[in-house]
């Protein structure tokens, strides 16, 4: 598969380095996040970003992204998380069906219904300044603060239980090894990897809604065989990329045989689930 030259594809926006010179980013991400996020991207020169919808979710928490891209001047697009499989990216563009826009989209005639391709060929053949034209604003001092912002952790007891709650699986580092970790990510591949990568002892993810090929829940099994502990929430019962909601309100729709073992089941809540771990 060839690519347009603008094109970038990342399974994970955890992936993005200030060094990108594409100004097309197809990513495997869902599209909630907050200004920090969508500063970021636009920091790491991205113009246009496709994302996956998550199932929408509590508070259409997998669509929020659509209005800070939309304060940061960023053309933003979420696909059908039944159109692809979310943390994928590659199929993100192959087989991406856009289920939401900002209204930066409006000027170039992309629609609802579009799939991706079509929608980056549209990008390509106007030429906007929005897309285009414009010099790349240089990564300066306080754009890298406005990164690292985006990677807070909180540690909290429960029942004497020591829990790391975070936003973003991506937000975690060496120290974390060990941990049981909360956190608002989606459960797919490219989070599950994460997991796999700082060695934690337990995750909750955010189901994004389960969607093709049963994505947002793929990286349980994978995670059993690597020892890890795993569940997903209902995308309905706690915000995707937020790690507090997750904690507070999050109900178990998924588990791998690890957490099973441990008597941790569909409906209870991660704080009852924690108890067992």
């Amino acid at each position: 598969m060839k690519l347009p030259e603008s094109v970038v594809l990342l399974d994970s926006l955890g992936d993005l380095q200030p060094c990108n010179t594409s100004p097309i980013l197809v990513c495997g991400s869902h599209c909630g996040g907050n200004r920090n996020l969508a500063i970021h991207v636009k920091n790491c020169h991205v113009k246009a970003v496709f994302l996956n919808n998550a199932g929408v979710g509590k508070n259409q928490a997998g669509i929020r992204g659509l209005k800070y891209y939309e304060a940061e001047i960023v053309l933003a697009c979420a696909v059908d998380n039944y159109s692809a499989e979310i943390g994928i990216a590659r199929d993100t563009y192959e087989s991406g069906i856009i289920s939401h826009t900002n209204t930066h989209t409006k000027t170039i005639g992309i629609q609802i219904g579009d799939s991706v391709k079509e929608a980056i060929a549209k990008i390509i053949s106007h030429r906007s300044p929005a897309q285009q034209g414009e010099d790349f604003k240089p990564f300066d001092k306080q754009e890298k603060n406005n990164k690292e912002s985006l990677k807070k952790q909180t540690q909290i007891q429960i029942d004497g239980t020591c829990i790391t709650v975070t936003d973003s699986i991506t937000f975690l580092n060496a120290s974390n090894s060990g941990d049981i970790i909360v956190c608002g990510s989606h459960g797919g591949v490219s989070a599950g990897n994460y997991a796999k990568k700082y060695h934690v002892k337990a995750v909750f993810f955010n189901d994004a809604g389960i969607g093709k090929n049963n994505a947002g829940v793929k990286s349980l099994e994978s995670l059993n065989d690597a020892g890890i502990l795993a569940c997903t929430v209902d995308c309905m019962s706690a915000e995707i990329f937020n790690g507090q909601d997750v904690l507070d309100n999050g109900i178990i729709s998924v588990c791998n045989q690890l957490a099973k073992n441990r008597n941790i089941k569909e409906k209870l809540t991660v704080k009852e689930a924690v108890k067992y771990i």
